[in-house]
């Protein structure tokens, strides 16, 4: 069955609005289904587009809708909605703003550059407050701030939140209704009534200003770092989950010293895919993920656009010598992680001899420094985890995981596992976020999206809140 759910982002990024109307005229003409442009709600192109693929879907007309897309846009690669594959002999049609253009001749455009999402950010705070468990909350918004008033306090000593802490951990176990219960409850801590109002309200003003939504970005302070351990990811707003929802992409906002840094990078964009699968551990599926990164990356690789170096059975010695020859924008590890008795977070390379080695966050950093790496992906059990340890430390970052670590110490973003994933969950998963970059889409929008695709390819699990993003970029645009 073909998966048309994503068919108006690929509408919104080929057709201007004029485009959506020669759309709307050619299906008229080719079902004799009465539609026309104006009955479309909406007068931006992602809500006419949105409409369009609506009206289609109702009206079982979906593959005609296909078809009208492919004769006008040949180029384009319509399989993974089961529609046509792309015809590179055949020029794209110039429509709406293209056709004016070139006086209504055929010629083949330049490739469109993908709309800028633009979100405005919803900054959430949490400090403590001198009490144990009790925390401030304050909220910042460009439509002004707002504050819990009395200190919060979270229920990390609640029966209900350890046991749904726990179930959310165990894959065997872990079921939807347990992500609900535990969204409402990081609900009723990160969203008292003044801060409810005020996320509502910004979220409408963007909508009424054209612009994408709002990026929900938490912010734990320093010295409470036991609220890493916090699977954030499942917190519901007053009607949806946060973090599956395009409008209000949630992200792990990391408070250094550091000036942001923006994470584009120019073509040919650097990728290298690394894996180890030692002996010593669980064996895991790592030809299926490969296999799904380089399927999504494939367009953009013929095109010269991105590179994909690869290190199978990756060992300390055959990393530092591939990363410091050739710095990559963006390094994939596919492998094993877990936490390293100082309450820290590592990654399982190969040792050479059928067993393994763990790589620590102190030496990722040094690894990576620089410049080059922008983004860096962890498809590893744990890897975005933090200590259960709640006691204080003169040094917290000692108890973070190994995702927030890098964060903390100058990348611009890290998008790792703060559970157990299982394999059939990251090939799905990885799949759709590379899709969703390779159109040109922000990260945390890709991510978004990513949790999307991970929710309907598995059912009844909430395996789609296992990974995390952290960023500090102030966008979340890969490419130039």
């Amino acid at each position: 069955m073909s998966d048309y759910r994503h068919l108006y982002q690929l509408i919104e990024d080929v057709f201007d609005l004029d485009g959506i109307r020669t759309l709307c005229m050619e299906l008229k003409f080719e079902t004799g289904v009465d539609i026309t442009y104006e009955n479309l709600a909406g007068d931006t192109i992602r809500r006419k587009a949105q409409e369009l693929q609506e009206f289609a879907r109702r009206n079982g007309i979906t593959p005609d809708l296909l078809q009208v897309i492919h004769s006008l846009k040949p180029r384009i690669d319509l399989t993974k909605f089961g529609g046509p594959e792309p015809d590179l002999s055949k020029p794209d049609r110039p429509v709406g703003a293209e056709a004016v253009g070139n006086g209504g001749q055929d010629a083949a455009p330049a490739e469109p550059e993908p709309p800028k999402m633009v979100y405005d950010n919803f900054d959430i705070t949490i400090r403590p407050s001198g009490t144990p468990n009790a925390y401030r909350i304050e909220a910042k918004s460009p439509n002004g701030e707002a504050s819990a008033g009395a200190a919060q306090v979270f229920p990390f000593e609640n029966d209900e939140y350890q046991y749904l802490a726990k179930s959310l951990r165990d894959v065997q176990i872990s079921e939807t209704q347990f992500a609900t219960d535990m969204g409402e409850l990081l609900r009723k801590f990160l969203f008292p009534a003044p801060i409810q109002e005020l996320f509502t309200t910004t979220l409408n003003v963007s909508r009424v200003q054209g612009k994408d939504g709002i990026r929900v970005r938490i912010n734990i302070n320093e010295e409470s770092s036991e609220l890493y351990q916090v699977p954030w990811e499942y917190c519901r707003d007053d009607k949806n989950f946060l973090s599956l929802n395009a409008d209000t992409p949630l992200v792990r906002y990391m408070p250094t010293n550091r000036t942001p840094s923006p994470i584009s990078v120019p073509y040919p964009v650097k990728i290298l895919l690394a894996w180890a699968n030692p002996e010593s551990l669980d064996t895991l599926d790592v030809q299926s993920e490969i296999a799904a990164v380089k399927n999504a990356l494939a367009q953009f690789v013929a095109e010269g656009k991105v590179v994909i170096d690869e290190l199978e059975n990756a060992t300390p010695t055959t990393l530092v010598s591939k990363v410091r020859q050739n710095p990559p924008h963006i390094f994939h590890f596919i492998g094993h992680g877990a936490l390293l008795p100082n309450g820290g977070g590592g990654l399982a390379l190969d040792n050479g001899r059928k067993s393994h080695v763990m790589l620590d966050g102190d030496r990722m950093l040094r690894l990576f420094q620089g410049d080059d790496t922008k983004l860096i992906i962890l498809s590893a059990c744990q890897s975005g985890a933090t200590s259960d340890k709640s006691e204080k430390s003169s040094s917290a970052q000692a108890f973070m995981g190994l995702a927030p670590k890098l964060v903390w110490g100058g990348l611009p973003a890290v998008v790792a596992m703060q559970y157990d994933l299982p394999n059939a969950a990251a090939q799905p998963f990885m799949q759709t976020l590379y899709e969703f970059l390779a159109l040109g889409k922000p990260l945390d929008t890709a991510v978004t999206e990513a949790r999307m695709g991970l929710d309907f390819a598995i059912f009844e699990s909430p395996y789609w809140g296992i990974p995390v993003l952290f960023m500090r970029s102030p966008d979340g645009n890969i490419w130039a």
